[in-house]
């Protein structure tokens, strides 16, 4: 899908430094969606600011648009379409030695992420 008349915010992929591009999936069937980016940065926060700024389209898990979806602040496109889900990784130095105090952080994030960002798979349409 390509139509230069949409705007799109853009998220940098942290590993490459370019823009994630946005392949979409339903029911065995793929589409990348481009555009014409008008921004692109490298933080949730920033992201998610852009589009309530009207900056462009941007795709965000479910946990972060809920509330402003309720508001009205976004507007859903795409309805039953899904991305791949992301990693995400807690990262710490090499050959350190995971103490207790960082295994129940790691358990904690981990714990937070399974109630407020749970796979799409599981959430439903």
């Amino acid at each position: 899908m390509e139509d230069t008349h949409h705007r799109i915010v853009g998220f940098l992929w942290a590993r490459t430094g370019k823009v994630l591009s946005f392949a979409m999936r339903r029911d065995g069937e793929s589409i990348e969606v481009q555009g014409r980016y008008v921004l692109a940065v490298d933080d949730g926060n920033a992201y998610l600011a852009a589009g309530l700024a009207g900056l462009g389209i941007l795709w965000l898990p479910h946990y972060m648009a809920e509330a402003h979806l309720a508001r009205g602040e976004l507007v859903p496109l795409f309805k039953g379409w899904r991305l791949d889900p992301m990693p995400l990784y807690v990262a710490f130095p090499p050959n350190r030695h995971v103490s207790a105090r960082l295994r129940v952080f790691i358990d904690w994030v981990a714990e937070l992420m399974a109630q407020h960002a749970p796979i799409a798979a599981q959430r439903g349409p």
